[in-house]
């Protein structure tokens, strides 16, 4: 399928930062077209409530929020296309993004295609995702109510997640393949506490065992196997950087993070990174909406041929 339009604007990603960059885009008279491979909203529509972004006192549900931000993109006449970036061309005048659907041309770029989660890379993994396999505690810990849970991780993200699950599992084994943690000592501490907690030292999975769901782990703990059986599972050994198509278009951090600019530009110009794909301190919804509207500003604007920091 080819498209022949140039476009001034392709948002890559349907996240916070790619909803939020296509409507200051499209809202500063540039034509968008944003490319999403699943729902607008991206990994937030899997969200199970968010209570902290502005506006939503009394929280707000992923798909909820995903659908308001489908509605405001269609408003403004974005044009959404349900595809998956595969590779692109970035370093001339025009931007070519190839993706599943055909070649799409725009005259500027905003990557805003996030992160994903980290697998283990063992046997059961790919065939019970979303089957007792969760990488999000806020979205699934309520799932698991008096129920016997592993997480797999030991950072300080992972032992805050933990302490969540722990609110409703009846059990939960902290499967971590070193003797200590390397997180916050505050979080250890509340970890430690907590009577339905167990951390497993020296731990690794080697395979996640069931068949339509999740029935337990097959572990090498202290150089022995043993099985053990759990209702579900929490990878949340970290998250990569959704950044390998870029195939050296742009600069990245040693973990693959874009490296951008106080304007999100990147090592290229009129192309742009925002929300959690790009080198930053914190990835909330908020400060990925923020992003993206710092990035198709300046988009604007350097299109438009004013230079960054001038007055609107």
């Amino acid at each position: 399928m080819s498209h022949d339009q140039l476009y001034d604007l392709i948002v890559l990603g349907g996240g916070p930062a790619g909803v939020s960059a296509a409507i200051y885009g499209a809202r500063a008279g540039l034509s968008v077209i944003v490319l999403e491979k699943m729902l607008i909203g991206g990994r937030l529509v899997s969200v199970d409530r968010i209570e902290n972004y502005p506006g939503f006192p009394d929280g707000i549900t992923g798909p909820e929020l995903g659908l308001l931000f489908d509605k405001h993109l269609r408003r403004f006449k974005v044009k959404i296309e349900t595809a998956q970036a595969e590779q692109v061309s970035f370093k001339g005048a025009q931007k070519k993004v190839f993706t599943t659907n055909g070649e799409i041309n725009g005259r500027a770029a905003v990557i805003a295609t996030g992160t994903m989660p980290k697998l283990l890379q063992v046997e059961g993994e790919s065939d019970l995702y979303g089957r007792g396999i969760s990488h999000c505690a806020s979205c699934d810990a309520a799932f698991f109510r008096g129920k016997e849970v592993a997480v797999v991780g030991g950072s300080s993200a992972a032992l805050e997640e933990t302490l969540f699950i722990a609110r409703f599992a009846k059990k939960v084994y902290l499967i971590h393949n070193r003797n200590a943690f390397r997180a916050v000592q505050s979080l250890q501490e509340q970890v430690f506490a907590l009577p339905n907690v167990e951390v497993l030292w020296n731990t690794t999975v080697q395979k996640i065992e069931g068949e339509k769901r999740v029935t337990g782990l097959r572990l090498l703990q202290d150089d022995r196997e043993r099985v053990l059986p759990v209702d579900g599972v929490f990878i949340l050994t970290g998250r990569i950087p959704s950044s390998t198509f870029l195939r050296d278009e742009v600069a990245l951090d040693e973990s693959g993070y874009i490296i951008t600019d106080e304007y999100m530009e990147t090592s290229l110009s009129r192309v742009y990174a925002a929300g959690d794909v790009r080198r930053t301190t914190l990835r909330q919804i908020v400060t990925a909406a923020a992003d993206g509207a710092i990035a198709a500003t300046y988009a604007a604007r350097s299109l438009n041929a004013a230079g960054p920091g001038e007055a609107d």
